[in-house]
């Protein structure tokens, strides 16, 4: 865990270099990489637990306990981004500093080494394991890289519509913006599973590099690398895209009832159910028979040779 405190730090110590010696621009920017740091750490540690603490009593409150979770999570750091793919999409849709967001995703992959860490650390209290997510070893790389790359673009469009449209951004609101969002991460992550889902990459290096002692290695094409880093990232940039069109297609003045952020909630909530139909009515239906078929080849072959004298087939199927 030392190390990866270590390394996590660098883009902060950087910082101040990067800003030409701008003690308060470098001073800002280590502020940046210390919320993001203990703010994904929380996060982890927090809403990657309820599966493992409360998955056993049944799905309702598993789905609950994860929105309390996330509430929990954002609201006592300050409203982090604690996620590259989040980071990317800001960029892309809001321009800005691209050290800013080099020192976040840092700081976002460090946070997760010891979200998770302390995850692992506090195991035997709960009820189940502790799981992370990983690419299915049966799936072409095109399947995992779109799977992340469309869950990506449905959460980031998510975030958009209901975390910065006049709507969300007043108090009474807030409960009610997670919930939209949570409801969005869950539809992703029901129907995401070919590669976990992550739909953050610096959640799914960590808990690698937490769980094995080392990154991801750069072979076998990589899937690891192509599904949440590629796939991820590239969502994320369409998804910052389609939001900067959308707030083009909808900008000028608000009326006393926010007309044009109606249609910046609409527009970013009607792509994102594109962004997710668009894996589960194609992409995903290949993806699951794939696995299926390679499961059952798999089952064929490890059939006994009395059972395959006998042409039985694996019950499982």
């Amino acid at each position: 865990m030392g190390v990866s405190l270590l390394a996590s730090a660098l883009p902060a110590l950087l910082a101040t270099e990067l800003c030409g010696g701008d003690e308060a621009g470098g001073g800002e920017l280590a502020r940046t990489w210390l919320q993001e740091f203990v703010g994904t750490a929380v996060m982890v540690a927090l809403t990657c637990c309820p599966g493992a603490a409360v998955g056993h009593l049944g799905r309702a409150y598993e789905y609950g306990a994860h929105w309390v979770a996330m509430v929990a999570a954002d609201y006592s750091c300050g409203g982090p981004q604690v996620n590259p793919v989040i980071t990317v999409a800001m960029l892309v849709a809001r321009g800005g500093s691209a050290v800013e967001a080099l020192v976040r995703i840092m700081a976002q992959v460090g946070g997760g080494v010891v979200g998770w860490r302390l995850l692992f650390g506090g195991e035997s209290f709960l009820t189940g394991a502790v799981g992370g997510p990983a690419p299915d070893a049966h799936l072409p790389l095109f399947y995992v890289f779109w799977s992340e790359c469309l869950g990506a673009c449905a959460l980031a469009l998510a975030v958009f519509a209901f975390a910065t449209t006049k709507f969300f951004q007043e108090g009474d609101n807030y409960l009610v913006k997670m919930a939209c969002i949570n409801v969005v991460l869950r539809c992703v992550i029901l129907g995401h599973g070919a590669t976990g889902p992550a739909v953050n990459p610096a959640l799914a290096s960590s808990y690698a590099f937490a769980a094995s002692g080392a990154w991801p290695p750069l072979e076998d094409g990589s899937p690891h690398y192509v599904a949440f880093w590629a796939g991820g990232l590239c969502g994320a940039a369409l998804a910052g895209l389609a939001w900067r069109a959308i707030t083009k297609f909808a900008g000028g003045e608000c009326g006393p009832k926010f007309p044009n952020e109606a249609a910046k909630l609409a527009l970013g909530a009607y792509c994102a159910g594109l962004a997710l139909v668009a894996w589960r009515a194609h992409l995903g239906v290949e993806a699951a028979a794939i696995i299926h078929e390679t499961k059952y080849g798999m089952a064929l072959k490890a059939r006994h040779p009395l059972t395959k004298l006998f042409g039985r087939k694996p019950r499982g199927y």
